[in-house]
């Protein structure tokens, strides 16, 4: 199972015209989770009922998931998605839903993931 993660890493920065080593916290994180398609009875935060995904019913990312814009990436059944085509994104600001431009079916495997800004 996917789950929220916090990465530290070391970068180098120039500061006055010297480079440094900078270790950096982990914000913001990394988000990579996935929501299954059930028939009925969804259980769990990784699960949502066929009849809740449908074309233009807005789906929240799973576990307090939250993007800000073009840096969420959506796969589909392992394949990556484009927004406008595939998906739309609902709200403004932080935002924690997205709506497809088609109808899931049974057994369909939506991952969601947010890379480490730059």
């Amino acid at each position: 199972m996917l789950k929220k993660k916090t990465i530290m890493g070391k970068f180098l920065r120039i500061v006055n015209g010297i480079p440094r080593s900078v270790e950096e916290s982990g914000t913001p994180t990394i988000y990579d989770d996935y929501l299954v398609v059930v028939a009925s009875g969804a259980s769990g935060p990784n699960e949502i009922n066929l009849a809740d995904a449908e074309t233009g019913d807005p789906i929240t990312l799973p576990n307090s998931g939250t993007y800000e814009g073009n840096e969420l990436e959506v796969y589909f059944n392992g394949n990556r998605v484009e927004d406008v085509v595939d998906y739309n994104w609902l709200g403004s600001g932080t935002r924690t839903q997205i709506s497809f431009t088609f109808d899931l079916e049974v057994g369909d495997r939506i991952r969601f993931r947010v890379d480490r800004g730059a």
